[in-house]
C-alpha cells in the first residue's frame, strides 16, 4: 500500500513477471493505468499511456498527482497491458490522505477582529485619522483573541482539513471521535484509515444545539468505523467548516466583476453603509477580511438648491436615492455627511460628520462614498476567485455577546492608552485616589462567558 497527501506527488510503480517466481519481463507495448476510487468506483486518473516511463526490464512507472480537492480515501492504480497477445494487470492500493490544514496558511487569527473599526469608532464618536485607526486596529485585535482566551474557542468559519489520532493516545470510546477546541459547523468529507465515512454513516454531535459540534459519533446502524490505517498517526481526516457557527447576512451585492486577484473591490450603497473594516465578507464560496475603505465616485451630484453651512440644511437631492443606503457616509468637497434616511431623491443627512468642517456646496458637486473596499482575498481557507457583477455578498455575524464585549474591551483599552493606563480619580480636595468602577466591563466579561464560553468536560471517575 503506498501513502500520499492529495496535491503531492507519488510515484507509482508496476512489475511484471514470465510466471510466478519466475523473472521479469517486458510486456507487449507501454500498459496503460487507471485509478479508481475503491468507495465509489469514481475515476481519479482516466486510463493513459502518457507519462508512463520503463525504468527497468519488466518495470513500468508512473508519477501521479492526485488533485488537492480529490476525496480522501483508498484508490485502486490498475494497470493493463498485453504479453504474448494476451492481457495481464497489476493492482496496486493508494490511501489518499488530506492536505494539511489550510489554517497552516491563510487563517491566522491575527487580523480576524469581531467588531469593526467603525464600530468603535462610532461609540467613541471621534475623527478618522491614520493615527487614531492604528490604535483602534491594536484594539481590537487585542480585544479579539482575549475574548477567545476568556471563552476558549475562537469564533470565526474555518474551510479546512484537520487531522486527529485513532486511537487517540488518552481514553477513548470505538465510535466517537472527540474533537475537544477543534469545535465543526459542517463537514464536507470524512475518512478514515484511508477510507471514506460517508454522510449516513456518522452523526454530528449534540444534535439539538450544534452547531458547535464537538464530536462525531459512528452511527451504530451503519458499517462505517474509525481506524484501519496503518498507523494510528493521523489516521482520521475531516474536511469542513469549523468554528462556533455560521450567520450571515445578505448586505448587498458587488458593483463590478471581479478576477481572482483584485485586492480593491467595488460594492453598492448597501454594502457600504453595512461593513466596516474588519467584516468578513463572502462572495460565492469565497470570504474576504475587508481592511480599509476608500471613497469612490458614485456617480451622482448634489442636486439643487445645494447646501449651506448650516446644520439644519440637512436634504440632499440626488438623481436616484435608491441607489444610497441609511447609514451609508458622503463625502462632498471635504465634508462627510452621515444619511439618516432617505425619502425618494432626497437623502436627509447629518451635516459635519466623523469630525469633519460644516461648509457651503454648491447644486453639482460631486458625491463620494467609501465603496471601494481595499479586502484578503480567499481569506479563512477559501480560494480566490473570479466573480460576476452583481454577486451577493453576506456579512458574517459574531455571536452579539462577543461582538459587544470586544467592544467594550477596545474601548476600555484605548481610554487607558490616553490615561497612560493610570485611570483613577480623585474624591473630594483631599490627596486620596479611588480607582475607577469597571464592574459592568467585568460582568459583560461573564456574561459573554456564560452564553459563549466552552465549558471544561467532565468526567467521572
Amino acid at each position: 500500500m503506498t501513502d500520499v497527501i492529495a496535491g503531492q506527488t507519488v510515484s507509482l510503480l508496476a512489475q511484471f513477471y514470465d510466471f510466478s517466481g519466475g523473472t521479469l519481463t517486458n510486456l507487449d507495448a507501454t500498459p496503460t493505468i487507471t485509478v479508481t476510487s475503491v468507495a465509489t468506483g469514481a475515476t481519479a486518473l482516466a486510463a493513459t499511456t502518457s507519462g508512463v516511463t520503463h525504468p527497468g526490464t519488466g518495470s513500468y512507472g508512473y508519477a501521479w498527482t492526485p488533485t488537492s480537492t480529490l476525496t480522501p480515501g483508498l484508490y485502486l492504480a490498475t494497470w493493463s497491458g498485453l504479453k504474448s497477445g494476451s492481457p495481464v494487470t497489476a493492482t496496486e492500493t493508494v490511501t489518499v490522505y488530506a492536505p494539511a490544514s489550510a489554517d497552516a496558511t491563510n487563517t491566522s487569527p491575527e487580523g480576524i477582529w469581531y467588531a469593526t473599526r467603525e464600530d468603535v469608532k462610532t461609540a467613541l464618536d471621534v475623527k478618522g485619522t491614520a493615527r487614531n485607526n492604528q490604535q483602534i486596529a491594536r484594539a481590537l485585535e487585542d480585544a479579539s483573541r482575549d475574548v477567545e482566551r476568556e471563552c476558549h474557542r475562537r469564533f470565526y468559519p474555518v474551510q479546512a482539513t484537520r487531522l486527529f489520532d485513532w486511537p487517540p493516545r488518552a481514553g477513548m470510546t470505538p465510535w466517537i471521535l472527540r474533537l475537544n477546541d477543534q469545535e465543526l459547523i459542517s463537514v464536507s468529507s470524512l475518512a478514515s484509515g484511508g477510507r471514506t465515512i460517508t454522510a449516513d454513516e456518522y452523526n454530528l454531535e449534540p444534535v439539538n444545539s450544534g452547531p458547535p459540534f464537538n464530536r462525531v459519533e459512528i452511527k451504530l446502524s451503519s458499517d462505517g468505523a474509525f481506524g484501519g490505517g496503518s498507523t494510528y498517526q493521523r489516521d482520521i481526516q475531516i474536511s469542513g467548516l469549523w468554528g462556533y457557527r455560521l450567520t450571515e447576512t445578505n448586505v448587498g451585492a458587488l458593483a463590478e466583476a471581479l478576477d481572482d486577484t483584485e485586492t480593491a473591490i467595488d460594492v453598492t450603497g448597501a454594502v457600504s453603509a453595512a461593513v466596516g473594516v474588519g467584516s468578513i465578507l463572502r462572495a460565492d464560496s469565497e470570504r474576504m477580511i475587508v481592511t480599509e475603505r476608500a471613497h469612490l465616485d458614485t456617480g451622482q451630484t448634489l442636486g439643487a438648491p445645494g447646501l449651506t453651512a448650516q446644520a439644519n440644511s440637512v436634504t440632499v437631492p440626488v438623481t436616484t436615492g435608491s441607489l444610497f443606503a441609511v447609514d451609508e457616509v458622503l463625502l462632498i468637497n471635504a465634508e462627510k455627511l452621515l444619511i439618516t434616511d432617505i425619502a425618494g431623491n432626497n437623502l436627509i443627512v447629518k451635516r459635519g460628520w466623523d469630525g469633519t468642517v460644516l461648509a457651503a456646496h454648491t447644486a453639482g458637486a460631486t458625491i463620494y462614498a467609501p465603496r471601494t473596499l481595499t479586502v484578503t482575498r480567499g481569506a479563512l481557507g477559501t480560494t480566490a476567485a473570479t466573480h460576476t457583477n452583481a454577486s451577493t455578498l453576506y456579512r458574517f455575524e459574531p455571536a452579539g455577546p462577543v461582538k459587544q464585549l470586544v467592544i467594550a474591551d477596545a474601548l476600555s483599552a484605548l481610554t487607558s492608552e490616553t490615561a497612560g493606563y493610570v485611570r483613577t480619580s480623585r474624591s473630594g480636595s483631599g490627596s486620596g485616589e479611588q480607582k475607577l468602577d469597571t464592574s459592568a466591563l467585568a460582568a459583560r466579561r461573564e456574561a459573554t462567558y456564560n452564553a459563549c464560553g466552552r465549558k471544561g468536560r467532565l468526567r467521572g471517575v
